[in-house]
Formats: structure tokens, C-alpha cells, sequence
């Protein structure tokens, strides 16, 4: 037992000897490291306190000509859809063979034709009225001229009363003679009336007409619009209207997608404004644009199209990328290898450019990112962009905001 004891106690000795052995060497260690970076330290470079340049990648604009314009979505529509009905009560007895949806019927030919003989038996007893009424008042203006010169025999001197040259009885008679002849017209009218005629060239939408249909002035057998009477109505909002400077007489461009014909292009067509809307939509708070459908179309009301509106050309203009506005309204630009940041005249945005007037470029437009807090460092120019060629004119994204 005493052996094993001391045997313990040699092995505790020599683990605590190990120890500390270990943590000297981490001390040590630490005390050599700190050393050798102090001297590295000490021979190398000196930090600067001068600022750091910026490199940046500048544009030189080239001036050039721009059109603004947008691409709105309208949407064909006839001024009125008319309702098929007739005047007067009838069996159909006729009918146009193009009285069905999608006919057209051209000026002066007639949609249909109902029984005409009540009124033709209607004419001609208004007619015997007339001829009776006219009769009687040859015979009462006979019968007082006889009456007046037998009195200007007894009575010289005295002119002949009322009632002796019959003044009532031929007023009498003459008001029933209007009245006849008052009668006469309207079944005139109403034979006339019988046929329902097309005043203009128009195109049937809906048609519930058929021979032997009993059709009464109250009812509503279909509809129909002029064929002349299509217009395009298209919105956007005011501010586009106003910097366009669109108004009535503007030309436009109408486009029609051949989907599915011509190998997929589209017809363009040249119109004008009609109208501007003297009122914004109280939904969508858009202005629309009453619009002429171009002559020798093929269009129909629903018909969406796309109207490709511009305004006035602009000369000297700079073109530049998105990168390119350092805010809103402004741009950085290189003078003298500092930053300056310049405001900038608006004048239209497109999809991947902005249009602005013309300005003193200095070295250029900065087209990297710049962090505001390094405006006042000085700058290196890495690289000159080489400016985009500026299209005469730009069609802006197409609007969504057009509908009937």
C-alpha cells in the first residue's frame, strides 16, 4: 500500500510539471508574435492622408433630335348602336337578305316591309275627305257670293254682313279641309313608314326579325351602327397630353395586330384626334381621346388597337442611359478631376433613356456609381462611353391605361 501511494504522487508531480511547461510556451509564443509585428510594422509604408481618387466611367453626349412619343391602347367603338324598330304596327312581309349579324346594308335600301293595306285604305279615305271638304267649300263661296250681291241690291250703300256673306260656314269648312288634308299626309307617312329604309350604309349587330312577325312601334327587333359612324377612344393621363401638346386635329398613328395573318405584322394606319375629353374618367382619373378611324380600315367596334400619339420634334438634345441621373433631376459630371452634380431639363423618359436639353458636358457624365459622400474626393476617369446615337424619334412603353 505504501509502494502504490508514492507511485501516485510521482505521476501528479509530473502532469503539473507539463503544465506549466505548456503555458509558458503560449506566453512566450504570444511575446515573439507581437514583437515581430511591431517591427514589420515600423519598416514598412506610411499610411497617406491624402484622399483617395474615385474611378469612374464617364459619357460624352452628342447632341441629336428627339420626337417624344407614346404607344396608348384604344378601343373601337360606334357612336351609337341604333335600335331596329319600326313606326308603325304590321305583319313583316319582306325582308333584306342581309338583315342578320354582320350584314351590311347599304343607303336607301329597305331592311323590311310590313303589310301596307290599312294604310293604303287609310290614304284614301283621308284623301275622299280632302276632295269632300274642298266640294263643300267651292259650294258655300258660291252660295255667298249670291248672297252678297242680292244684299248690295237692296243695300247699296252698306256692306254685307257676316253672317249674310257666310264668313262662319266657310271658316268652318276651310278648317275641315285642313284637317284632311292634315290627314292625308300622315297616311302618307304611315304607308311610307310601312318600309323601313336605311338611311346610311350600316351593319347589323342583333336581328330578331322574320316574315309573318307581327311587329308592334313598341318593340325592339335588333341593332345596328353606321358604318361611317366608328371612332377610337383611347385615355392617358393629363400630363402627357399636355407635353405632347395634344389636341383636336393632332395626327396619330393607328396600329392593328394582324394576329395570325401576314405573317404576323401589324397595319398601321394614319388618323387624327377628333376630340380631347372635357373630363377625366372619375375611376382611373385619365383623359380620353376621341379619335377617327382611318379610312380603308378593317375594323369593328371592340377592336382593340394601339394609338401611337407624339408631340413636337426637339433639336439638340442629349440622350442619356438611367445610369447616367445621380437623382431625379440631376447628374454628376467630371470638370477639372472633380465631381460637380448639374440639374438636368427633362424633357422625356423612355425605357432605357433619358432625354434632356443640352448642357456644358466638361470632361462628362459620370455613368458609374457614385456614393454621395464621395463628391469632394478627387476623380480618375477609367473609361470614355461612347455615346449612344439619338433617335429621332422614341416611342415610349405601351400604356395600358386606353379602353372604352
Amino acid at each position: 500500500m505504501l509502494k502504490a501511494l508514492h507511485v501516485s504522487k510521482k505521476s501528479e508531480t509530473a502532469a503539473g510539471t507539463v503544465q506549466i511547461l505548456f503555458v509558458l510556451l503560449v506566453v512566450g509564443g504570444t511575446i515573439g508574435i507581437t514583437a515581430f509585428l511591431k517591427l514589420t510594422a515600423s519598416s514598412g509604408p506610411a499610411l497617406s492622408s491624402a484622399p483617395e481618387q474615385i474611378v469612374v466611367d464617364v459619357l460624352v453626349p452628342a447632341t441629336s433630335t428627339h420626337t417624344a412619343a407614346r404607344s396608348l391602347t384604344g378601343q373601337v367603338e360606334a357612336r351609337a348602336n341604333v335600335a331596329i324598330s319600326p313606326q308603325v304596327t304590321g305583319r313583316v312581309v319582306s325582308l333584306h337578305p342581309n338583315l342578320i349579324p354582320g350584314g351590311t346594308i347599304k343607303a336607301g335600301e329597305i331592311l323590311f316591309s310590313v303589310e301596307p293595306t290599312d294604310y293604303e285604305i287609310a290614304l284614301k279615305r283621308s284623301r275622299s275627305e280632302v276632295a269632300g271638304a274642298t266640294a263643300d267649300l267651292t259650294q258655300a263661296k258660291a252660295d255667298a257670293s249670291n248672297f252678297i250681291k242680292d244684299w248690295e241690291r237692296v243695300y247699296p250703300n252698306r256692306p254685307a254682313p257676316a253672317l249674310v256673306a257666310k264668313e262662319p260656314q266657310i271658316k268652318a269648312i276651310e278648317a275641315r279641309l285642313a284637317a284632311a288634308e292634315a290627314a292625308v299626309q300622315q297616311a302618307q307617312t304611315n304607308l311610307a313608314r310601312t318600309r323601313v329604309t336605311a338611311d346610311n350604309t350600316i351593319r347589323i349587330i342583333e336581328s330578331s326579325i322574320e316574315v309573318g312577325q307581327l311587329l308592334s312601334p313598341s318593340g325592339q327587333y335588333g341593332s345596328y351602327y353606321v358604318a361611317d359612324g366608328l371612332r377610337i377612344r383611347a385615355s392617358t393621363r393629363y400630363s402627357i397630353i399636355r407635353d405632347l401638346g395634344l389636341r383636336s386635329g393632332s395626327n396619330v398613328e393607328v396600329i392593328k395586330s394582324n394576329q395570325g395573318g401576314n405573317n404576323g405584322s401589324n397595319d398601321a394606319y394614319p388618323a387624327n384626334i377628333i376630340s380631347v375629353g372635357a373630363a377625366l374618367d372619375d375611376r382611373t382619373q385619365l383623359q380620353p381621346l376621341i379619335i377617327s378611324v382611318p379610312a380603308g380600315h378593317n375594323l369593328t367596334p371592340g377592336t382593340f388597337v394601339t394609338v401611337r400619339v407624339s408631340g413636337s420634334e426637339n433639336i439638340g438634345v442629349f440622350a442619356l442611359p438611367a445610369a447616367a441621373m445621380a437623382t431625379r433631376t440631376s447628374v454628376w459630371r467630371v470638370s477639372g478631376g472633380k465631381l460637380e452634380e448639374t440639374t438636368v431639363s427633362i424633357i422625356d423618359i423612355t425605357e432605357d433613356q433619358v432625354i434632356v436639353r443640352s448642357f456644358d458636358a466638361k470632361d462628362g457624365i459620370v455613368v458609374s456609381q457614385v456614393p454621395t459622400s464621395f463628391a469632394q474626393r478627387p476623380v480618375k476617369i477609367r473609361n470614355v462611353v461612347s455615346p449612344s446615337e439619338g433617335p429621332t424619334s422614341n416611342e415610349g412603353p405601351a400604356s395600358n391605361e386606353g379602353s372604352a
